[in-house]
């Protein structure tokens, strides 16, 4: 994966969410906040760099629910070398709160994804988490949330005959990307596949049938809700049959 570049913006501040708090009580994103126990404050970057470890950067997502606890997060592309980051963020992550979201003005469940970036420069250690997986907005340190989905608007179709074809069973799971467009009322536009591995299995049409149509809390730019395409993963895992 080719490295990012980094700004001094991008690695002194935190994205401040009072703008996207202020757009009102009846719609607001899923937030990693930035007090005591926020993602930001539980990763220690003092223990990463007398461990030796170098800047790097991952993604990760997570259900969060509506009393802000995280719900299976995971994270995954990290760069090489960033084994240590990615412990220390899987271990903050099982234990963090994040601010719920809000729809229609009541906490609701929603699929928050983000970018951890840790950067070591002259020895110091610089961090900044992201609600947002996209590359561009990432580099230019943009304030961007990404749109959540919410769960309990996808298509409850069954998924294990579409991905027990082609011997599926004997595969360990599978990965798709894909560029899903939402706009700013959160009502999904377009979604199609960016890639799939292993290809050829159906994994992206099994993901696309899945969230065709669902809902969203839709992207905020600088505090208001706006129009976007943002890139989303899904993961499969491996369907037995004897």
């Amino acid at each position: 994966m080719r490295a990012l570049p980094f700004s001094v913006l991008l690695l002194l501040s935190i994205a401040n969410p009072a703008g996207v708090q202020a757009a009102g009580p009846r719609v607001r994103p899923a937030l990693i906040g930035n007090g005591p126990k926020a993602l930001i404050n539980l990763i220690d970057t003092k223990k990463l760099v007398e461990k030796g470890s170098g800047s790097g950067l991952l993604n990760f997502q997570c259900h969060v629910g509506p009393s802000g606890e995280p719900i299976n997060p995971v994270t995954f592309r990290a760069t090489p070398g960033s084994e240590a980051l990615e412990r220390e963020v899987i271990s903050a992550l099982w234990r963090c709160r994040f601010i719920p979201a809000i729809d229609n003005g009541k906490p609701v469940t929603v699929v928050l994804i983000g970018t951890v970036v840790f950067v070591v420069a002259d020895g110091k250690p610089h961090l900044r988490t992201y609600a947002n997986q996209n590359h561009d907005d990432i580099a230019k340190g943009n304030d961007f949330i990404a749109p959540q989905l919410i769960p309990a608007t996808i298509n409850k179709v069954p998924l294990n005959d579409e991905l027990a074809k082609g011997r599926i069973y004997r595969l360990k799971g599978g990965i798709v990307e894909l560029a899903i467009t939402v706009d700013a009322n959160g009502n999904q536009k377009q979604i199609r596949v960016v890639s799939e591995d292993p290809p050829g299995f159906n994994f992206g049409k099994a993901e696309v049938e899945l969230l065709w149509g669902a809902k969203y809390i839709p992207g905020f730019r600088n505090g208001r809700p706006v129009e976007c395409t943002f890139n989303q993963f899904g993961w499969f895992r491996p369907v037995y049959r004897r």
